[in-house]
């Protein structure tokens, strides 16, 4: 019997319980019975109007079923492995910014600011270079006098910008010529320009070729 009440008073100690038992030998009496007991007094089990009421197997039970209470609170109420959050994604730089300009280029245009031309053919260098100059003529009305063709040592590309205008290289016929219309006269090709329009000017650029 004692070692029963030592196995009984150390599972209620575990549980931070006190084990009660009668001792008293009165007939009727709760003799060998055990109740329960906070640390500060308070009953909690085996207990009733007339003394004590539990056995030892209820105690054993109550003990056990408060162990498995216990234990499936604990379970319940523990947290899990806390969740570790993704890192954030480093921001992408920003791009550089692209160099500034060190210089602004200039920008012209051969069809505009161009003189009206109807008294005389007007003649522009744009870019001379060795070996090349690049030259605007405008026209309007003017041509070449039969007995005065024009010559040179070099060859010379033309195009006609705008307007229109006849051509006529030594040994050919004439040929008319449109915006876009280009041809090249060889060093030493005698030529003359037959016409061009009168009631707008002609744009030509003519590249000469020295060598």
């Amino acid at each position: 019997m004692a070692e029963q009440d030592d196995e009984l008073r150390a599972m209620a100690t575990h549980r931070g319980l006190k084990l009660v038992k009668s001792r008293r030998r009165k007939p009727g009496g709760d003799f060998g019975r055990y109740g329960l007991k906070e640390a500060g007094g308070a009953e909690v089990f085996g207990f009733g109007a007339e003394g004590l009421t539990a056995d030892a197997a209820a105690i054993r039970e109550f003990l056990r079923g408060g162990v498995r209470s216990d234990w499936s609170i604990s379970v319940e109420t523990t947290p899990g492995p806390k969740r570790v959050a993704k890192p954030k994604p480093a921001p992408q730089p920003k791009p550089a910014p692209p160099p500034r300009p060190r210089f602004k280029p200039a920008v012209a245009n051969l069809l505009r600011d161009r003189p009206e031309a109807k008294k005389e053919e007007a003649f522009e260098d744009i870019l001379q270079r060795p070996g090349i100059r690049i030259e605007r003529i405008v026209s309007r009305g003017q041509a070449t006098p039969e007995e005065a063709p024009m010559v040179q040592d070099w060859d010379e590309w033309v195009v006609l910008l705008e307007g229109a205008a006849g051509i006529r290289i030594e040994d050919s016929a004439e040929v008319r010529l449109g915006p876009g219309d280009h041809l090249l006269i060889a060093a030493g090709q005698k030529h003359w320009v037959t016409w061009t329009a009168r009631d707008r000017p002609s744009v030509w650029l003519a590249v000469h070729l020295d060598g």
